[in-house]
Parts: structure tokens; sequence; C-alpha cells
């Protein structure tokens, strides 16, 4: 029924001739605003994740390796005697070099400065430590020290990625309007070029339905070759932004590669694109000949 063959010849229109390639490229811009909202939300729940639980201690350091251990000892015993703290880890030098990578670079020279020494603490999610009490206390034992919970830092991320997906949804909000319009305005031009054969038609006792079901067929086979070369497009756009970013050494930036579901939520884009360009022909027939009568 999709490929057979239609009373009116609407595949020689060349007011169609450039649907598919409009329907092509809104397709490509609705699928990146879509795959961009998918992976805003899967790295807020990966650092939200990542981060549930878990404290980082900072111990500033003194320049003096014997009075660096003492302090270290002080805020250590601070921690062990606070409720809510399951376990601390120590981390070495190497690894709080690892952890400035991203912002100072691999090629930063690191030996002369006096880095803190940094504890990650591992918190009972449903017991948590009171932070400004132990600020008081690390403060105490040792001026300069304090635990960060990296709420703040959580907050701004959530809040940024917020305003990164309410763009997108807008990006893709105002293609379908974009498409909605497109396929309006070529299935009136449609109807004006074929205004003779519908009256044929009309006088041979074919219904308006009919007429509408010729349109929405070719609507259809117009939005699925448009959606689907689209589709293709932004996989390959997509796939390319992944590699590039495996291949990056910016240890901030998402994770770019899309999981089996994201990828079936992207493919329902094209098909999206065909039936809405099928009805929107369909019901601009239908009230388009009502006026005609």
């Amino acid at each position: 029924m999709l490929f057979r063959r239609s009373t009116l010849p609407l595949g020689k229109d060349s007011s169609a001739r450039f649907l598919p390639w409009l329907i092509a490229f809104m397709v490509f811009l609705a699928c990146l605003a879509l795959a961009a909202v998918l992976v805003v939300e899967r790295s807020i729940a990966r650092w939200d994740r990542g981060l549930s639980g878990q404290l980082t201690v900072q111990v500033p350091a003194a320049g003096d390796p014997a009075l660096d251990e003492s302090r270290l000892q002080a805020v250590l015993a601070v921690l062990t005697a606070t409720p809510g703290v399951r376990g601390v880890t120590v981390m070495n030098a190497a690894e709080v070099r690892r952890l400035l990578q991203p912002w100072l670079g691999s090629g930063a020279e690191l030996e002369g400065l006096p880095l803190p020494t940094l504890i990650a603490v591992s918190v009972d999610p449903t017991a948590t430590p009171d932070l400004d009490d132990l600020n008081r206390q690390l403060a105490a034992a040792v001026p300069g020290s304090f635990a960060d919970d990296h709420q703040r830092w959580l907050d701004d991320l959530v809040a940024l990625a917020g305003s990164v997906e309410l763009a997108a949804l807008a990006v893709m909000l105002l293609v379908g309007l974009a498409a909605i319009i497109t396929v309006v305005f070529v299935t009136r031009t449609g109807l004006e070029i074929h205004r003779q054969v519908i009256e044929l038609l009309h006088l041979m006792g074919a219904q308006d339905r009919y007429i509408a079901r010729e349109f929405q067929r070719h609507a259809l086979r117009l939005g699925l070759r448009g959606g689907l070369f689209g589709f293709a497009l932004a996989a390959a756009a997509l796939a390319g932004l992944a590699w590039l970013a495996r291949g990056s050494n910016a240890a901030l930036l998402p994770d770019l590669d899309l999981a089996p579901l994201d990828w079936a939520w992207l493919a329902l884009l094209p098909l999206a694109a065909a039936v809405t360009a099928m009805w929107t022909a369909r019901l601009t027939v239908l009230r388009t000949l009502v006026r005609l009568a």
C-alpha cells in the first residue's frame, strides 16, 4: 500500500522535490538535540552516584615533612572519631597530580609546589556527618583544613545541565514546528498544482478522504526517505564526536558513547517525522478541500 502507484502524479511535483532534504536536515538537528539531552542526563546521574556518600578533606602543606605528618595524623584522628564516617583513604602525591592534570596539563611541573594532602572519606548515606561541625573540628585541629561534600559543584553542574536540556528541547520543538509548516506549504502547493485532476476525481465519485490518502501516503514516503537519511547523518556525526572525545585528555568531558537504549530513542525520530508529515498532509488536504467545496 505504501509504494503502490498513486492516482495523482505527486512524485513529479517540483514543490516536493526538496521536502526529503528539509526533513533530513530537521531530523539531523533533532537527533543531535536529543542526543545532547541523553548524554547530559546520563552524565549527571554518573556524577551524582560517584559523589554520593563521599567527602574530600584537604590538609594544607606546611613545607616540613615531619610537621605535615603530624598534621595529617591530627586530621585522621578527628575523622575516625566522627560518627557516620565509614573509612578514610589518604591520597599519595601521584594521585593528587593526576587529579590536577585536567586543569594544569600533563606537562606541568608540580615538584616545587606545596601540594595539599587530600583524604577521601566515605560516609554512611543514612547518617551523614554535619559538614559545618566537622569543618569546625578540622580547623581547630589543623588550621586551614576543611571537608567538601562537592554539593555546590554538583548543584552548579545540575543547573548548567538543566539549561542545556531546555535549549535542546526548544530546538526539537522548533524543528518540529518547522517541519509541520513545510509539509503544510508543500501539500497546499500540490493541491493547487493538481486542482484540475482533483476536480475530475470528484466528478468520478472520489471522496475527499481518498484524495487525502493519496497525499498522506506520498508525504509518508518522503518523510521516511528524508528521516532515515537525516538519522544516518546524525549517527555518523555522533560516532565521530564520540571518537574524538575518547582521544582527548579532557577528563571533565561527558561520555559521548550512547547506550543501545539511547540509539533506540534516536531511531524513533525518523519514524516520528514520517508520521508527522503523513498526518499533517492528511489534515491539510481535508481542511483545504472543505473550504474549496
